[in-house]
């Protein structure tokens, strides 16, 4: 089974689901949520796929990658939810700064009840952890390691796997050369650009990249 992608949330976002071993999964960056007019679209595949979703993981906190971590929580109670411990407190008591500065660069102050729906994070990730730390082991987790890539936000994180030769990249790299907009609090162009210099240096072409917004590419 291959990752499945499915687009969701308010900015169309690119929730993905990462099939483990045993039916296990693990879910990155939800966004369906009644909002939008698409809380059952998560859940209601990973039911139909017979899967169990063991963590729940954010490439960042900007609030249209989680807004649908509480629903799908509610149907996974001991999925734990997993982001960089540099945007940890971001979810303590949602939004935080960071979150309610991109939510008014937006305009969209209707967000922000959305946002505070959201329940902390239980675990904080850092750069060279493997997913194992989060889902539990046996599951094949442990292929899945984390790769600090600040600039879009200070805890944007890829998840790579050497393995299986898969990039998750969230907003730091997008297809075309594309990359995420640094002009939003927390920010910085310096640090991405430093980024996405140590992804071309250390993920090999032919890598199969899966960002958080539009499609899926080739390295």
């Amino acid at each position: 089974m291959t990752i499945h992608i499915l687009r969701t949330g308010f900015f169309s976002v690119n929730t993905l689901v990462v099939p483990l071993e045993e039916k296990a999964c693990f879910v990155v960056d939800p966004a369906a949520c009644k909002y939008s007019g698409d809380q059952n679209k998560i859940i209601d595949y990973l039911h139909d796929k017979k899967l169990d979703c063991k963590a729940i993981i954010l490439t960042h906190s900007h609030f249209d990658h989680i807004t649908g971590i509480a629903q799908l929580k509610q149907a996974f109670p001991k999925a734990k939810i997993a982001i960089h411990k540099a945007e940890i407190s971001e979810l303590t008591n949602p939004p935080g700064p960071m979150g309610e500065a991109v939510i008014r660069f937006f305009g969209s102050m209707e967000l922000i009840q959305a946002v505070s729906e959201q329940p902390p994070a239980d675990v904080a990730l850092y750069d060279g952890a493997t997913l194992d730390s989060v889902v539990g082991p046996g599951l094949g987790a442990e292929n899945w390691k984390v790769i600090s890539t600040p600039g879009h936000t200070p805890g944007s994180i890829c998840i790579y796997n050497q393995k299986e030769n898969e990039l998750i990249s969230g907003d730091t790299i997008f297809a075309y050369g594309g990359y995420g907009r640094t002009d939003m609090a927390g920010g910085d162009e310096a640090q991405i650009m430093h980024s996405l210099a140590m992804l071309r240096e250390t993920i090999p072409s032919g890598t199969h990249v899966y960002p958080g917004h539009d499609s899926d590419f080739v390295l």
